[in-house]
C-alpha cells in the first residue's frame, strides 16, 4: 500500500522504475535516516531475555537493510557500538582484525555471535568453579581433616572424578581496581564455597608424602596466598574461560620464586583415609601441573 501523499508519475511501467520513483520521494530519506539513527543508539545487552541474540542481529540486519548500509566496514562499526561491555568490544574486534580486510557482511554476524556464545563461559570474580586435574581427572577439593605433619592445616588434595560441595571453589579479587571479568594477568585469591577459606601453596611447610610445598586452605589470608592463572591455550585471549587449560603459581615470597599447583600419583592417609597428593613446586612444568578449568553452573 502506497501512502496517498505520494505522488506516482504516469510514466511509471515497471516495478524497477516504480522503486526507483518511491525511493526518490522525500519521506524515504527521512525513513533512512531514521533507521540510523535508531542503529546508532542501538545497545546489546546479553542477559536482557531468552533468545535476544536472534532478536536483536534479526532486528539490526533489518534497519541496515531498511538504511540502505551495506558496507561491512560501517556495519562492524555499529555492531562495535551496540556492544554494551568491554570484552564484548575488545573480543569482537579481535576476531574482526583477525579475519583480514576481506570480510563479507555474513561473516561479520556469525563473528558476533561466536563472541555471545564465549561470552558465556567467561569466569567472572564470584564465579563458582572448580579445577579439574587434567592428568588424573580428579577435582581439586578441601578436606575437614587437618594435616598431621606440617602446618595442621586443612587438606587439599585430588578429590572425586566428579565434583562435589568439597571441590567448588570461586574467585576473589586481590585488588580493589580490577575488572569484574578474571584475566590472565590478574592475581586473585581461590576460596572454598563451601567454607569461604582460602587456598594456598605454604612457603615453609612440606607436604606429607614428597616434601615439596603443602597445600592447604586456611581462613587466613597469607602474603603470598595470591593466585595467578597461566594459559595453556592457543587462542591469547585476555580472558579466563570455561574450560580453559591452565597452570596455577603463587609467589613464594620466602624463597623468591614462583610456585605451581601439582597433583600426581602419590598418596598419604591420614585416619584410614587415603589422599591424592596435591603440591606445590618449583620445577620444570609438566602435564601433571594441567588443570581445567570449569564453570559451575
Amino acid at each position: 500500500m502506497i501512502d496517498s501523499t505520494i505522488i506516482i508519475p504516469n510514466e511509471i511501467n515497471t516495478f524497477d522504475e516504480l522503486i526507483k520513483a518511491l525511493k526518490s520521494h522525500t519521506s524515504f530519506n527521512i525513513f533512512k535516516d531514521s533507521c540510523k539513527r535508531k542503529l546508532r543508539v542501538m545497545k546489546y545487552i546479553p542477559e536482557k531475555e531468552e533468545n535476544y541474540t536472534a532478536t536483536f542481529l534479526a532486528n539490526f540486519r533489518s534497519l541496515c537493510n531498511y538504511a540502505e548500509i551495506n558496507d561491512p566496514e560501517e556495519i562492524k562499526i555499529l555492531l562495535v557500538n551496540s556492544c554494551s561491555n568491554d570484552f564484548f568490544k575488545i573480543e569482537f574486534m579481535k576476531r574482526i582484525n583477525s579475519k583480514g580486510q576481506k570480510i563479507d557482511i555474513n561473516e561479520i554476524f556469525k563473528l558476533f555471535n561466536d563472541v555471545v556464545l564465549d561470552e558465556l563461559e567467561i569466569i567472572n570474580y564470584d564465579s563458582l568453579i572448580t579445577l579439574r586435574h587434567v592428568p588424573s581427572g580428579r577435582y581439586l577439593s578441601r578436606s575437614n581433616i587437618n594435616y598431621q605433619t606440617g602446618s595442621h592445616r586443612k587438606v587439599v588434595f585430588a578429590g572425586e572424578k566428579f565434583y562435589n560441595a568439597s571441590s567448588i571453589w570461586y574467585l576473589t579479587k586481590s585488588c580493589s581496581d580490577q575488572q569484574n571479568t578474571v584475566l590472565y594477568n590478574d592475581k586473585f585469591y581461590l576460596k572454598h564455597k563451601e567454607t569461604d577459606e582460602v587456598f594456598g601453596l605454604s612457603c615453609t611447610y612440606k607436604s606429607p608424602t614428597t616434601g615439596h610445598s603443602e597445600a592447604f586452605s586456611d581462613d587466613m589470608i597469607y602474603s603470598n596466598s595470591d593466585c595467578q592463572f597461566i594459559s595453556l591455550n592457543s587462542n591469547n585471549t585476555l580472558y579466563v574461560k570455561s574450560k580453559d587449560i591452565v597452570n596455577l603459581r603463587e609467589q613464594d615470597t620466602v624463597n623468591d620464586k614462583y610456585l605451581y599447583l601439582r597433583s600426581h600419583d602419590f598418596t598419604f592417609t591420614i585416619n584410614n583415609e587415603k589422599f591424592q597428593e596435591v603440591i606445590g613446586h618449583s620445577d620444570r612444568i609438566g602435564a601433571n601441573d594441567e588443570w581445567c578449568i570449569e564453570l559451575v553452573e
